[in-house]
Formats: structure tokens, sequence, C-alpha cells
């Protein structure tokens, strides 16, 4: 899937690229429970190690995974 963001031509967005945006953006899904964090990795194309690694640059803990992620966890 791709999904395609216009944001205006500033200089507060000049700095952003991609990439960021890309992880920002599962690093959040993950932090509010909107993926699990094998899905994350997955969309990312990083290791779990990587992937804990991010989480603390976006304020987000590693040990906030809610119950519904927990099980896709699991079942997977």
């Amino acid at each position: 899937m791709k999904i395609f963001v216009e944001l205006p031509d500033t200089a507060s967005f000049a700095h952003l690229d991609q990439e960021y945006l890309k992880v920002a953006l599962m690093a959040t899904l993950y932090h509010l429970g909107k993926l699990s964090e094998k899905e994350a990795c997955i969309a990312l194309g990083v290791t779990r190690r990587a992937f804990e690694e991010i989480l603390p640059q976006f304020g987000f803990s590693v040990l906030a995974d809610g119950q519904e992620s927990i099980d896709v966890e699991l079942s997977t």
C-alpha cells in the first residue's frame, strides 16, 4: 500500500524526509496499538532489536504493549 501526504512547503517541514516520516508513523501506530511490533518491523524492514531502539527516539516505551498487540505477537 502506498500513501501520499502533501505537506506545506515551509521551513518546518523541509528537514523531514520520507524515511523519517515512515519510521515516525510506524512507531506511532505501534504505540497506539494499531500495529504489532512484528508488523512494524516488517513494514520498516528492521529487526525487533532495531525497532525497539527506535521507539525511545519518539518518546515511546518498548514496554507499552497492549493485550491485543501481545495476542498478535503470540499468534505468529
